[in-house]
């Protein structure tokens, strides 16, 4: 009975939402200029056919410009994610045993739209000295998911999981952490993270083979 009502709020509340997002954007559109370059309609009805012909080209040159400075920025943003994902896969490469470790976060709670839900199984490939950018999804099969962004990093002995990309080298009280030794990490570390209003949950970590890895743990591995 309960589950019923609440899915019913849920589905009230997202459906003022998309009315309300769509009210918005319809007096948005109600507000922009009928004319090129925001000229008034007055001024707009006193200019002689030639003007408004030269006024609707320069609108043109300008809509043009606008388009290929989002195209430009677009593809300077896909450049900078290629260029940080392959700084990423060579760090990763090159990284010497103890330096790079990977986790797994499940189950657990992350502390969305002002309380806890489930979310996915997370997995953590992060490597000392870089801040690695996560998504945190709802466990959810509904049509509405919540989801955030947190941000992790490794110092060798403290793994970091923060709300924000500015905690992560501040020791920010806001951020869950792994503390644990090389030995620690060597053998597997399993334990539980928690920070308030952020994230709570079991993870379990472990050291990635690389250089220097003694050839005796090589075996055993």
């Amino acid at each position: 009975m309960i589950w019923t009502v609440w899915e019913k709020v849920r589905g009230a509340c997202l459906t003022r939402y998309v009315f309300g997002l769509i009210l918005t954007v319809a007096l948005l559109a109600g507000c922009a200029s009928r004319y090129p370059l925001d000229i008034p309609e007055e001024q707009w009805e006193a200019m002689t056919p030639q003007e408004q012909l030269e006024a609707r080209q320069e609108q043109a040159k300008l809509d043009r410009a606008a388009e290929e400075r989002r195209a430009a920025e677009a593809r300077a943003r896909e450049a900078e994610a290629k260029k940080w994902l392959k700084d990423l896969e060579a760090s990763r490469e090159d990284a010497r045993y103890g330096e790079r470790l990977q986790c797994v976060l499940s189950p657990a709670q992350a502390y969305i739209g002002r309380s806890w839900r489930e979310i996915e199984p997370l997995a953590l490939d992060v490597v000392k000295g870089m801040v690695l950018k996560l998504d945190l999804k709802e466990a959810d099969d509904g049509v509405f998911r919540y989801s955030t962004e947190a941000y992790a990093g490794f110092d060798g002995q403290t793994l970091s999981i923060c709300p924000e990309e500015d905690y992560v080298q501040k020791n920010d009280p806001k951020c869950a952490r792994v503390l644990a030794t090389f030995e620690q990490y060597r053998k597997g570390v399993e334990t539980t993270i928690k920070a308030s209003d952020f994230l709570r949950g079991k993870i379990v970590c472990d050291l990635v083979p690389g250089e220097g890895m003694p050839k005796r743990l090589i075996l055993e591995k």
